[in-house]
């Protein structure tokens, strides 16, 4: 073979078992690994999914997953090209005080919201230096503006003129001379990264689907689950919004990845079509399709028939703050209905009345029962005797016999004809005294009703009584706290301020000490002989006017109302009606 003949075959080594080939080889003849060619656009391995993605690329195809890019302000600006969302709209989102300016903090959690970058707090610290112009520290509309407006000219000027260069440089590369040796390095070099490429094919098609398969059992899985949610479906059905917030975070999925699943033709925004036919293809069994025209008001915040990236982003952390999540929300405690059951007038009064009341109800019910307070005379009854051998004549001269039903006569018949009442079960209005349904059920009830009212007169009222007086001491405890705090404070500031006025610091000393007193006698003056409180004496709470205080003892002498006893007890045992 003469020398032009092996020259014009290039020749190349397979990555996966070293064998020299002609570059221009399909398969390689020993190991059979198949080549697909030389991509012409350079490629990159998501590490997510090892799928083979444009160097160029913020988000893989596949996973989903977005690519933090080195250059966050070319990353940035890109995507407010690609989204087209409004500059102010967007400065808005990162200003999380609304105070016009964006610092650090909200920079870093704006990006890290919309999945554009993570950074480390000293990168972030780096990019507001080059976003600030008047480096204040903070970033305000101008600046965010002009960073990702005002540069483009400039920088689509730069990437013109580099451009140009490069085709100047394309004209003149013919001109340089490099070494056949060279030449054949690169190729070689270039035939073993497509091997290699190669090898990982079969393993990328079997990801891809997996994958695939994985998206199908977790769609399948939303099917199945959604029957299943009970209560939170109800919920759901009330609030389309609500609903995709709860599929989002069962399924652990971002709001960047189910906007870009919305978003059918990828321009960045999602418009009512779209939100239908997604909805309905892949959601309908979690919403309805109904509810989406009104998912749709709820998100497009601006009212442009569109919803972007920064709109659903916010719909969807707002779920939190609206009125369809159910927060538990603390009872106030004592409601006004239970600082009237714990008052004096309740104690005295109506607690009183109400167990009167049940038992006139209990025995009531048993007189009606037993004794039977109506009459009655001259109702058909079953002859019951009160002598077994007593016969007598009716008035139309029949026999009566025991056990024969007749117009009951008190004379000859057993209970003297005593009727119970009987107006919601029996025969009749009244029937032959004994216990009848609705005399069972009234009596029951009136039983349970004065044992509720006993338990919660004498247990219930009295441990609402102490949890409301160990509230008020917690209360009281926290503010001596906050004010021997403040007291100490006040104390160290007074000691660093001496050495410029020690008689100014001193004076300050005294006023407060002053008000300390004042406050303490304004304390003291709160319960004084004369004051009527409630006293808590052997299990028992009573309640009077104080007549006595001894202070020594820690004790103080009530007189008790009604009965006018003097009843002594410990003054922390004292509580005000």
């Amino acid at each position: 073979m003469s020398d032009d003949e092996n020259e014009s075959v290039q020749m190349a080594e397979c990555g996966a078992c070293r064998t020299v080939i002609p570059l221009d080889s399909k398969e390689c003849p020993e190991c059979k690994t198949k080549f697909s060619g030389v991509s012409e656009e350079a490629l990159g391995e998501c590490g997510a999914c090892n799928k083979l993605v444009p160097l160029d690329s913020t988000r893989c195809p596949e996973c989903g997953v977005v690519f933090v890019a080195d250059d966050v302000v070319d990353i940035l600006r890109k995507w407010v090209n690609d989204t087209g969302v409004d500059i102010r709209k967007l400065f808005d989102r990162f200003d999380e005080n609304s105070d016009g300016m964006i610092d650090s903090g909200e920079l870093k959690r704006g990006l890290l919201s919309l999945n554009l970058a993570d950074l480390p707090l000293s990168q972030i610290d780096r990019l507001v230096k080059e976003i600030d112009r008047d480096e204040n520290g903070l970033i305000d509309l101008d600046e965010f503006e002009m960073i990702l407006h005002g540069e483009q000219k400039e920088s689509t000027s730069d990437e013109e003129e580099s451009e140009e260069s490069d085709e100047v440089e394309v004209h003149e590369e013919p001109d340089v001379e490099e070494s056949e040796d060279e030449v054949e390095e690169e190729l070689a070099e270039d035939e073993i990264d497509e091997s290699e490429d190669e090898e990982h094919s079969f393993e990328e098609e079997e990801l891809d689907e997996t994958l695939e398969s994985e998206m199908d059992d977790e769609d399948f899985e939303l099917d199945e689950e959604s029957e299943d949610i009970g209560e939170v479906e109800e919920l759901e059905s009330e609030s389309p919004l609500l609903a995709l917030a709860t599929m989002m975070d069962e399924h652990d999925i971002s709001a960047q990845r189910l906007f870009n699943d919305l978003d059918k033709d990828g321009n960045g925004q999602i418009s009512l079509a779209e939100l239908i036919a997604v909805i309905e293809e892949k959601y309908s069994d979690i919403i309805d399709i109904n509810d989406v025209e009104e998912l749709m008001n709820k998100m497009d915040e601006d009212g442009d028939g569109m919803i972007d990236l920064i709109e659903f982003t916010e719909s969807m952390e707002s779920v939190d703050e609206e009125d369809y999540v159910m927060e538990t929300v603390p009872k106030e405690f004592p409601s006004p209905m239970q600082r009237r059951m714990m008052s004096k007038s309740w104690n005295d009064a109506v607690w009183p009345l109400i167990h009167t009341a049940f038992g006139i109800m209990v025995v009531l019910l048993l007189v009606n029962a037993l004794f039977g307070p109506v009459d009655g005379s001259g109702g058909m009854v079953e002859y019951s005797p009160k002598d077994s051998n007593t016969i007598f004549m009716n008035e139309d001269n029949v026999q009566v016999t025991e056990g024969m039903v007749y117009a009951c006569d008190p004379m000859y018949q057993e209970g003297e004809c005593a009727n119970s009442l009987t107006p919601f079960s029996g025969d009749a209005s009244s029937m032959p005294k004994g216990f009848y349904l609705d005399g069972i059920i009234l009596l029951t009830l009136s039983i349970a009703g004065i044992i509720g009212s006993l338990i919660a007169h004498l247990a219930v009222v009295p441990s609402w009584r102490a949890r409301a007086r160990a509230m008020k001491e917690v209360n009281e405890d926290k503010d001596e706290a906050g004010q021997t705090d403040s007291e100490e404070v006040d104390s160290d500031e007074e000691e660093d301020e001496e050495s410029f006025d020690e008689s100014e610091s001193e004076d300050d000393v005294e006023y407060e000490d002053k008000e300390d007193s004042e406050d303490d006698d304004e304390a003291d003056d709160a319960i004084d002989i004369g004051s009527h409180v409630g006293l808590t004496f052997d299990d028992e709470e009573v309640f009077g006017t104080i007549i006595e205080f001894d202070d020594d003892e820690g004790t103080v002498t009530i007189k008790e109302d009604g009965t006018g006893d003097e009843v002594t007890g410990y003054q922390d045992d004292m509580f005000v009606e």
